[in-house]
């Protein structure tokens, strides 16, 4: 593995980890259900974590089916979207997501670590590594929200091994 990549890579299995360590527990009711009207919920926060997923794939040159894409396309925010995938398809998703971008980023070289990025992001790196950064940490950004709600609705703090 690229010695560029190593810790990103480190970080992207730990985020896989987090994201079903901060689902598991919640049920589809507690999932949907909004702190206040001003908050998204833990499955709108996973579907658009699913979705971020699937777009590192794609920015970093591996294309993938997104799914839902029925029911999350044009969607620009939570008012957008009348019913939401269960928890189980969620979670069945992004394990298949999680593996294959862990392989995917792993094969990465520094030709293509280091070109210029197609998209920018507010990280001073302009080339695909920053991207690749600036979108992990995104991830544990959202990630760090589902921990908060599972704490707001009185579950159990995450489970980190």
């Amino acid at each position: 593995m690229n010695l560029r990549i190593e810790p990103l890579h480190s970080t992207l299995n730990l985020n896989s980890r987090l994201f079903l360590s901060a689902l598991a527990g919640v049920d589809d009711g507690v999932a949907t259900t909004r702190p206040n009207g001003n908050t998204n919920h833990m499955a709108f926060i996973a579907c658009h974590l699913l979705d971020a997923r699937h777009y590192l794939a794609e920015y970093t040159g591996r294309a993938t089916e997104k799914p839902f894409k029925e029911v999350l396309e044009g969607a620009k925010g939570i008012e957008d979207i009348s019913e939401f995938p269960t928890l189980i398809e969620i979670r069945s998703e992004w394990k298949q997501i999680a593996e294959i971008l862990s392989e995917h980023l792993s094969r990465l070289d520094d030709e293509t670590l280091t070109k210029d990025s197609s998209q920018r992001f507010p990280i001073e790196d302009p080339t695909l590594l920053g991207g690749i950064t600036f979108l992990l940490e995104h991830e544990s950004h959202h990630i760090g929200q589902l921990a908060f709600l599972r704490r707001y609705f009185a579950l159990p703090s995450l489970d980190w091994f």
